[in-house]
């Protein structure tokens, strides 16, 4: 899908693409998964080539960013599906020509539609195709923010539900599995914010030497992309901790599960201790051979069978009193 927008004081509006021509006053044009005429059409209003998915996808640093006919491209990888329960990683390719400015995707992310929602508002600044790219870049990084709250607030729910669990109660093996593909999910998501956090730094060093500001003294281009530059800075280093956070609960959790191994066999190695001298003495008069006196006494069954519970509540005393129970 091709859409065509011109940039005023009041931001980004919708300009009507006739007869698949893009108007002169056209100074942004969005590009989400464009068939080939839609490509063909963006590069034509360009003036030059715009990346083939393939090439979006490439990780190499001059496949994502270089500057040809004039025009400065730009990829990075931005977070999709987050709110589906479908975390991924997609391209978003910037193509900043001289005054025009043109956008690639193949994912709908929100920061895109929460920049678009309040690009019209004066404090965005999106008055010129600079402002556009420089106002999506802060879009992103609020985003990328706001996942990586998300991302916290549910490692410090695991937290809790790994550690603050009353003394009287023991982990249950189906809760632990639980606890572990939920903090697995965290992890592969704290992954992608990092990955995501580092194509953006990555593109705003790019950005900060090859974009040229039209306007230094008004538009501060310049300092918008410092702050946007010293905030992505300061989310990877919060990803970072929260990853090793991470790490440390999955350790934990693993640990809980080989203890709760350990005390099942634990108790069935104390029934096997206990019920072993029962189990030996009815094993002895259990034999069929001839000279047996005890086999002839009157009171030798009931003899046999207090000798069994007298041999199995010896151990069991034994065993709480060492508080192995």
């Amino acid at each position: 899908m091709l859409t065509a927008y011109t940039i005023g004081p009041n931001g980004p509006a919708d300009l009507p693409v006739v007869s698949d021509t893009i108007g002169p006053e056209a100074s942004w044009v969005d590009l989400f998964s464009p068939t080939a005429g839609e490509e063909a059409l963006a590069e034509a209003f360009l003036g030059t080539e715009i990346p083939t998915r393939e090439e979006t996808q490439e990780i190499e640093f001059s496949s994502r960013f270089y500057v040809e006919d004039g025009v400065v491209v730009m990829t990075a990888s931005l977070l999709s599906g987050v709110d589906d329960g479908e975390p991924a990683l997609t391209p978003f390719s910037f193509a900043i020509g001289k005054r025009k400015i043109v956008t690639l995707r193949y994912a709908n992310p929100v920061a895109f539609r929460q920049f678009m929602a309040r690009a019209a508002k004066p404090d965005m600044a999106c008055t010129s195709p600079n402002g556009v790219f420089v106002g999506l870049l802060e879009a992103f990084i609020d985003r990328t923010a706001d996942v990586l709250e998300r991302i916290t607030q549910a490692v410090d729910k695991l937290n809790g539900e790994i550690f603050m669990r009353r003394a009287n109660t023991r982990p249950n093996g189906r809760r632990l599995s639980v606890l572990i593909s939920g903090i697995g999910f965290q992890g592969d998501l704290a992954s992608k914010v990092r990955e995501s956090l580092a194509s953006m730094e990555r593109l705003i060093q790019f950005a900060a030497t090859m974009v040229p500001d039209p306007n230094p003294k008004s538009s501060g281009q310049s300092a918008r992309l410092k702050l946007a530059l010293r905030d992505t800075r300061s989310l990877e280093d919060h990803v970072n901790f929260v990853l090793n956070k991470i790490t440390f609960l999955l350790d934990a959790t693993l640990g809980l599960v080989t203890n709760e191994q350990n005390q099942v066999l634990g108790v069935l190695t104390i029934v096997s201790t206990i019920l072993l001298p029962p189990m030996l003495i009815g094993t002895i008069y259990g034999m069929n051979f001839r000279d047996m006196p005890e086999l002839n006494w009157q009171w030798a069954y009931p003899v046999a069978l207090g000798a069994m519970v007298i041999s199995a509540v010896i151990p069991f005393v034994y065993f709480k009193w060492r508080r192995w129970l």
